[in-house]
């Protein structure tokens, strides 16, 4: 059946020195019931596409959206308009069909994506690590009772790779054990700020966009430090030996562990924050003068160079933390999985009006 959703409302429009500043202040609350959602099938059932439309539960949006346009400067030649807009965002699931069961969310052979009740959708979803073993460079994983454990892959016969720190055996981590929420993948502010300038016939665009907030899976640097013969990222020489093991980033280096650095199964060391600030577009133009216009008969020439995608601040390590390995899947955001970044484009052009 249809979603259906209850919407609540209230905004406040502004306006202050003869609305040389404007704007508008708004609260909103959206709660959805029959929210439609691709569940996943089991390859076998022969589906396209492994899932099918599904109402899978209720969910809420809430948050408040604060917008501020203003002329800062008009004197002359010279002109300068601003608005700059910051939206907040809560998002929680509050029923699931099927007595609530979790609903998970697929990035290639990983499950790093969850949907859960009292919880954002699409939350991440990995092992907790923490850190290596100084003592010998294991990775440490923290199993669901909060115990550490650690791993190696290149044991005797007979012997358990998993281990307490204490050198007696431990269960196997698995995600279906030891998992758990590590965090939400919807941005919880988001906004842009967009300048305008004149100063006679030249004109410039600046447009920033921003958001934070949010985590994101970098599928991409676990496969980066993968150890079969796989391409490595150039920091794995940062990896423990025992002349290093105080100050080593990564575990021990053992051919063939696909486990100690997150290509198995996610794990939280691949989960970033994704916080960034973008320059989206930058445009500077230059109108001719009509004296030479109107004698090729043109009303108006303008010539311009604009860059999009012209930078990026962020402490993400990946390429981009606004990129999906899944598109706009609801079920599995925020993985980034071997990428292809926004592209930065460069162009130039003439704008003629006859």
């Amino acid at each position: 059946k249809w979603e259906t959703s209850t919407k609540l409302d209230i905004g406040l429009n502004y306006g202050f020195l003869n609305d040389k500043i404007t704007g508008e202040l708004t609260y909103y609350k959206n709660n959805i019931d029959g929210l439609i959602l691709n569940s996943p099938l089991s390859p076998s059932m022969g589906v396209p596409g492994n899932s099918v439309a599904k109402n899978v539960g209720a969910m809420f949006n809430q948050g408040v959206e604060f917008a501020v346009n203003a002329h800062i400067i008009n004197k002359g030649d010279f002109k300068w308009s601003s608005n700059f807009n910051i939206a907040t965002q809560k998002n929680e699931v509050t029923a699931l069909a099927e007595g609530n069961a979790d609903i998970f969310g697929v990035t290639q052979l990983e499950t790093a994506n969850i949907t859960r009740v009292g919880y954002s959708v699409g939350s991440l979803y990995a092992v907790e690590t923490r850190g290596i073993n100084p003592e010998n460079g294991r990775r440490i994983f923290i199993n669901k009772a909060g115990k550490e454990v650690q791993y190696s892959h290149s044991v005797a016969t007979g012997q358990s790779r998993w281990t307490y720190l204490d050198g007696t055996t431990a269960p196997a981590i698995t995600v279906a054990a030891d998992a758990k929420i590590m965090g939400n993948t919807i941005p919880k502010f988001y906004g842009g700020w967009d300048n305008n300038f004149s100063y006679k016939k030249f004109d410039l665009n600046v447009s920033l966009v921003y958001a934070g907030g949010f985590y994101v899976y970098n599928g991409t640097k676990a496969g980066l430090h993968d150890q079969r013969f796989w391409n490595n990222e150039a920091d794995i020489l940062d990896r423990w030996t025992p002349d290093t093991k105080t100050t080593a980033t990564w575990p021990k280096v053992i051919y063939g562990d696909n486990v100690s650095n997150g290509s198995s199964f996610p794990i939280s060391n691949n989960i970033e924050k994704g916080d960034f600030i973008k320059c989206r577009n930058i445009a500077l133009g230059y109108a001719l003068p009509t004296s030479l216009t109107q004698k090729a008969k043109i009303s108006s020439a303008r010539i311009f160079g604009q860059v999009t995608n012209a930078f990026m601040l962020t402490k993400y390590t990946g390429t981009d933390p606004e990129t999906s390995s899944n598109g706009n899947s609801n079920l599995a955001p925020g993985v980034d999985k071997n990428s292809i970044p926004q592209a930065r484009t460069v162009s130039c052009g003439l704008s003629l009006t006859f």
